[in-house]
């Protein structure tokens, strides 16, 4: 899949996915003001869970930047890498 088509995907995948979570929300919000306290406490649960995921999937494209910028690095560094053979070679 090219980059333009990728972004594309994962732009309405996003999209998609804050609309279901407003709803979802919304719903956890009314469910935190039951009178039944079984109700409460799992909507609480679902808040607490929610908010887990978000951090790590925050964590997670942290880790996914850095390890793109990794990659680019050794490719440079590898780059340098035959630059230095090929001086060397034509040095002898």
């Amino acid at each position: 899949m090219n980059t333009f088509s990728r972004a594309s995907l994962l732009l309405l995948l996003a999209l998609a996915g804050s609309c279901q979570s407003n709803n979802d929300a919304a719903t956890v919000a009314a469910d935190l003001n039951s009178s039944n306290p079984a109700v409460v406490e799992q909507a609480r649960r679902v808040q607490l869970l929610e908010g887990q995921i978000k951090q790590q999937e925050a964590v997670i494209e942290a880790e996914k930047t850095k390890l793109e910028a990794m990659q680019q690095q050794l490719a440079g560094v590898r780059q340098t890498l035959e630059g230095v053979k090929k001086e060397d070679r034509a040095a002898q």
